[in-house]
């Protein structure tokens, strides 16, 4: 690009001048200079120019004197000698001859005289322009540069779900519920024209941590936005009149759907249609198997992503491995499920794959509020079945299918959660006098923060409360649909602070070994203590390594915790301020969303507040990859310790 001090300052040259002899009265050029509009007159002494004036100078040496205007001649105000330049002159070398000799203006000459004027001001203008131009031109290009690839990506993802959300489209056509499928077809035209926009704007390249990062909360809130179309076109709130309530509860419910979590202001699903019942529970499904995380892994290593893979519960399973998973083992559940409740007497196809969606991603939308009863105690069972498997590790569920990656700790993990299961079962049970089926389904429901329930939760003791409130922060198994912190995480916490207990007692059994070898290696018979000696040095290296390993695995572990349990205050804390409610019951409606869960006292509703909604939702989304993923996009100290 062009220095813009380096350009012909006839490029910025205006025409607003009048030629007029230097023996013509004031009065005369006066009438030249209105008539042509000119702004200023090249004064003429035989035809060459010899000096200028403005009306500065009329009205100092004419006007302002009283002097009759008709009676001065034009060169006895000019001013002179003239300065002219060049149509080649360098705008530089230009303002350097205002400096010097103290003018605004000066004339622009070619072989034939004058052709025009620049001005002090039209140059400091035009570099000021080029500067601005050159920066943001500048800027333009390193944002189009930085955010190529994620534009790419996110394209390609959100075409991805335009083909996926093909399915509940399809089946409302089936069906012939031409209201909702239209709405549902306009989403994945939506899907499909934007991604198609950002894939034309993006390029394909590696993506770092923080774009990763980048593009799968950009991911979730997207889809999010487009799933909340059908049902602002279907209005299922029975509220009228107010499109930014219709829109937030619109919007809540998608995002409740995509992150899995079940909340929902829809007190009577039953009265919706099946193609939209199916298109809610079909959310979970996109959203709750990874359905992001999956898509990245078809471009990228998996080391480039390995440090992402608690985010979304995506399991420590190669490419093929968590397809196979996902699209064959998953629907196979799906379909075993579905015949068994068939068997068992429900005989709704389209609301069994409905509700056991729901069940097997962690989901919670439930196609009709009186089928989850004590009556229906058989599908109950079948649904406790259905939410234990979205929250046993995907890495489980491949290993039955091909039985490989049958490793002690995945074996641990999947006890450990039993174990806790029964005794949270047990516990609930005995402080709340409830039945033990009763207790079982909701300690279930919580621990894979599914969320289904059929009695008021908010009716139970302050400790059965906390209790719930404890089992949804924990959560289900690591690298599964469940939310919250996983039981992963606790067992390497436990595992890592056995290990560093080890390690103390053999650096102390060292250092009494030690004491006990003598020191100075001097005959050949004390070759065997030197090697010794050396091999407990590179032992000490290697313990140091994997010590430094060790605290980056503890310390991510313990930020999550922390991360989950006061966000969950915060925000309990703030909907508490809001809805005047214990802040007791608003924490566990925080929770309950930040852990991706659905469980609800009876905060949720489509009365709720803007703002209350607003941080339900922030929490839900928030939740869905486990917090820290925003602080991987705006802090780089973050990132260093996972990488």
């Amino acid at each position: 690009m062009v220095d813009p001090l380096e350009r012909p300052a006839s490029s910025y040259m205006n025409t607003q001048f009048v030629l007029v002899d230097g023996e013509a009265d004031v009065a005369s050029a006066v009438e030249q200079m209105q008539a042509k509009r000119a702004e200023v007159i090249i004064v003429l002494d035989n035809g060459a120019p010899v000096g200028i004036a403005t009306d500065s100078d009329i009205l100092d040496q004419v006007v302002s004197k009283g002097e009759d205007s008709d009676n001065v001649l034009l060169r006895k105000v000019m001013s002179s000698p003239i300065v002219t330049i060049s149509a080649n002159t360098p705008v530089r070398e230009a303002l350097q001859l205002m400096r010097v000799n103290a003018v605004k203006r000066i004339p622009v000459r070619d072989n034939n005289g004058i052709i025009g004027l620049v001005t002090q001001k039209s140059l400091a203008d035009a570099i000021r322009t080029s500067v601005i131009e050159r920066t943001f031109r500048q800027y333009r290009s390193s944002v189009r540069d930085r955010y190529k690839p994620i534009l790419a990506n996110l394209g390609f993802i959100l075409q991805f779900a335009g083909i996926l959300m093909v399915a509940p489209a399809f089946l409302g056509t089936l069906l012939g519920e031409t209201g909702p499928v239209a709405a549902i077809y306009l989403t994945v035209v939506g899907l499909f024209g934007t991604g198609f926009i950002f894939s034309a704007l993006g390029e394909k390249s590696p993506l770092s941590l923080k774009e990763s990062s980048i593009i799968v909360v950009s991911g979730f809130v997207l889809l999010s936005l487009f799933g909340s179309i059908p049902y602002i076109y279907v209005n299922p709130f029975q509220t009228e009149g107010d499109p930014i309530m219709l829109f937030t509860n619109s919007l809540f419910e998608s995002a409740s759907g995509f992150t899995t979590t079940g909340l929902s202001t829809i007190t009577t699903p039953e009265e919706l249609s099946q193609t939209f019942n199916f298109y809610r529970s079909y959310t979970h499904w996109v959203g709750g198997l990874s359905f992001v995380y999956l898509v990245m892994l078809l471009f990228y290593p998996e080391k480039k992503l390995s440090s992402m893979r608690g985010l979304l519960s995506s399991g420590t399973l190669q490419f093929k491995q968590l397809l196979v998973t996902v699209s064959i083992i998953f629907t196979t559940y799906l379909v075993i499920l579905t015949i068994i409740f068939y068997v068992i007497g429900q005989r709704d196809i389209v609301a069994d794959a409905s509700i056991l969606i729901a069940a097997i991603t962690g989901g919670g939308f439930v196609p009709s509020s009186s089928f989850l009863s004590l009556s229906n105690a058989n599908y109950l069972f079948v649904l406790m079945v259905g939410m234990i498997i979205s929250a046993l590790p995907f890495a489980f569920h491949y290993s039955l299918y091909s039985k490989t990656l049958r490793t002690r700790m995945l074996g641990v993990e999947v006890f450990v959660y039993f174990v806790l299961l029964g005794i949270a079962s047990y516990i609930l049970m005995t402080v709340t006098g409830l039945d033990w089926i009763t207790s079982s389904f909701h300690t279930v429901s919580a621990s894979t923060n599914t969320g289904f329930q059929f009695f008021d939760v908010g009716a139970l003791s302050f400790q059965a409360k906390i209790l719930l409130v404890i089992i949804m922060l924990v959560g289900g198994c690591a690298y599964s649909a469940a939310g919250g912190i996983k039981i992963g995480r606790l067992l390497i916490l436990l595992q890592k602070a056995a290990a560093s207990k080890r390690r103390k007692k053999k650096k102390r059994d060292d250092e009494m070994s030690e004491l006990v070898a003598f020191t100075p290696f001097q005959t050949s018979r004390d070759r065997t203590a030197e090697l010794r000696y050396r091999s407990r040095q590179l032992e000490a290296e290697d313990d140091k390594a994997m010590a430094l390993s060790d605290s980056k695995i503890v310390k991510g572990s313990l930020l999550v915790i922390a991360l989950f349990v006061s966000l969950s205050l915060v925000t309990g804390y703030a909907l508490s301020y809001l809805n005047d409610r214990p802040l007791l019951d608003t924490t566990f409606e925080a929770t309950s969303a930040l852990t991706t869960t659905g469980l609800s006292l009876g905060l949720t509703s489509v009365d709720l507040d803007l703002p209350s909604k607003s941080i339900l939702i922030v929490n839900m989304i928030v939740g869905k990859f486990e917090i820290i993923v925003l602080l991987y996009i705006f802090f780089d100290a973050v990132r260093r310790q996972v990488s």
